[in-house]
């Protein structure tokens, strides 16, 4: 398998290095087959064992179906590895999409313009999500403008592993033996909620719960950059 796999039809990306690390990372619309209101999102295996996660779907009833599926939190950009802009999720329809998608195969680097996934109300002018693939690291960066500040932003991180917090600033993750730590930076307060599994869809992948890593900004700007590293942990 090379080290990086590009489709640009779908907007979807797959890079790895020889540490173990791999990652999926999508651009794409809300509102495609099976769609997840979720532009922008990635996920991060170390030596094939899923840290950073996509919860999937559970079992399929007539809601999954229906007017109210994206009610259903696993249909949601805020259970994906994605922002929430101004206090505001992404939206489902055609018209909602990542743009600006570019892959840079030489590089391991991926990078989408989300803002348009997210609806008028999120007042968003562009919002950059890129990924760089190092040797031993994943580097996530947020680059932002707003037209208009009306609640401090939060990112998201989906993960079923043992989740502690060090020290301020870092969140280190152990699962099946694999630890990474997500550094963050010093404008964020980092909470963690656990989100029980009742599905047994999702509860025979997962376990009985999987956990949100939400960064909340303290801090409230129109313009703005966030870096996130994902390092391997011996």
């Amino acid at each position: 398998m090379p080290d990086v796999t590009w489709y640009p039809e779908t907007e979807f990306c797959y890079m790895k290095n020889k540490h173990g690390i791999f990652v999926a990372a999508k651009g794409g619309f809300n509102n495609e087959s099976h769609n997840h209101n979720d532009a922008g999102t990635f996920s991060l295996y170390l030596n094939t064992i899923p840290v950073l996660i996509d919860a999937g779907v559970g079992t399929y009833t007539k809601q999954t179906f229906g007017k109210d599926r994206y009610k259903i939190w696993t249909m949601q950009s805020d259970y994906h590895n994605l922002p929430m802009i101004n206090g505001i999720s992404q939206k489902f329809g055609q018209d909602y999409k990542a743009t600006n998608t570019v892959c840079n195969e030489k590089n391991r680097f991926f990078s989408t313009d989300i803002a348009a996934a997210y609806p008028a109300e999120a007042k968003v002018k562009s919002w950059v999500r890129s990924y760089k693939l190092d040797d031993r690291k994943l580097v996530v960066a947020d680059n932002y403008t707003l037209n208009e500040v009306l609640a401090p932003n939060q990112v998201n991180f989906l993960t079923w592993g043992n989740v502690t917090f060090p020290s301020p600033g870092k969140v280190r993750i152990e699962v099946r033996g694999q630890k990474v730590e997500l550094d963050y930076p010093a404008q964020f307060k980092a909470e963690l909620e656990t989100v029980k599994l009742d599905d047994p869809r999702l509860s025979n992948v997962w376990g009985k719960g999987i956990y949100r890593i939400t960064l909340k900004a303290e801090e409230k700007k129109m313009t703005g950059n966030y870096k996130f590293v994902i390092q391997q942990v011996k």
